[in-house]
This record gives structure tokens, C-alpha cells and sequence, in this order.
């Protein structure tokens, strides 16, 4: 909020300036919009319609992006001082 440089850049081009930003890839696919509320504008996002017929179902796309096995890594410990 504090940075309108940045502000202008979502705006602008919101998919190049979060790739920027966090360095992840978005897809090609995936359109991004960025709304700029107002005190008189509330926004109701519904979410997508699901498909009884694919619902569940992953694509192989949605499996590359999950695959990679499972790392346990080391213990957590917890400490506490009271």
C-alpha cells in the first residue's frame, strides 16, 4: 500500500510484476486481476463451477507440480519459557 511504484506495476502487468516479485512461474493459462477497492465497491468473488466429471481428477500438469517425493527432514522440538 505504502509502495505506489509497485502498486502501479500490479496494475499494469499483475502476472510479469508477481513473477518479479516471488519468483515463481505462473502459467500461461492463469490470468491474474488486480481490483483496486473503493469505499463505495464490494467485490463478491464466486468460485469456479465444478464438473462432476472431472472434479477430483488430476491433470498430468497438476501432477508434475506435486510430485517430488516426501522429506521428513529433522525432528521439530518446541521449547517453551515461561
Amino acid at each position: 500500500m505504502k509502495d505506489e511504484d509497485f502498486m502501479k506495476r500490479l496494475i499494469e502487468d499483475p502476472k510479469f510484476t508477481l513473477e518479479q516479485e516471488t519468483g515463481l512461474r505462473i502459467p500461461a493459462s492463469m490470468n491474474i486481476i488486480v481490483l483496486e477497492e473503493d469505499a463505495h465497491t464490494f467485490y463478491l468473488v464466486l468460485p469456479v463451477k465444478s464438473n462432476p466429471e472431472t472434479d477430483g481428477e488430476l491433470t498430468e500438469a497438476d501432477l508434475e507440480m506435486v510430485s517430488g517425493g516426501w522429506d521428513q527432514g529433522p525432528p521439530l522440538t518446541a521449547t517453551c519459557n515461561n
